[in-house]
């Protein structure tokens, strides 16, 4: 039975898949639109799309700035990552807070992030696939981001590899939001 977990942040859910085991190896399935509808998490897949990064690399904070934001799932069918989200919703209960969470293919977890929270990620392993599906297709002037290390987080490197993008985002101190929290 497919487990979905609330976590400190409002609209931010780690789903646990079904995962089928024996000899051959494991099916996992990622997704069940019926069962995530039943639990009020719906969305429209417009766009997906996978990054594969070595041991040490840090993506993010990424997100898509309104009126282009999005819904959005990640996960990591190979490898392990530190997956980092940071809420960016004006008048949320964790408004600036930071959740983390250790993602691999063994437990086969999934985050799934509502518009308005920034995500990242740290590659734990020597490599990782890391597997994203948007409700909205990829608005390049709509792209955004902070930068990683003015969030509160305790990252597992103080200088990981970095795109030079990645490297010159504002701080969140300097980030004046557009998001607004909606129950």
């Amino acid at each position: 039975m497919v487990d979905i977990r609330n976590t400190e942040i409002p609209g931010v859910y780690i789903i646990f898949p079904d995962i089928f085991r024996d000899e051959r190896g494991r099916l996992v399935k990622h997704l069940n639109r019926d069962l995530l509808k039943e639990r009020g998490l719906d969305f429209r897949i417009a766009e997906g799309y996978y990054s594969v990064s070595m041991k040490g690399v840090l993506r993010g904070i990424h997100f898509q700035v309104p009126p282009h934001e999005h819904f959005k799932t990640v996960f990591c069918p190979m490898g392990k990552i530190l997956d980092v989200i940071v809420d960016l919703r004006k008048g949320s209960p964790s408004y600036r807070r930071v959740f983390s969470v250790e993602i691999d293919p063994e437990r086969a977890g999934m985050l799934y992030l509502p518009p308005g929270v920034g995500h990242g990620f740290y590659t734990l392993s020597d490599e990782a696939i890391v597997m994203y599906r948007a409700s909205t297709v990829h608005h390049p002037e709509s792209d955004s981001g902070i930068l990683w290390s003015s969030i509160n987080m305790d990252w597992p490197d103080p200088d990981p590899v970095l795109s030079e993008r990645d490297g010159k985002f504002i701080s969140f101190e300097q980030f004046i939001t557009p998001f607004t929290y909606r129950e």
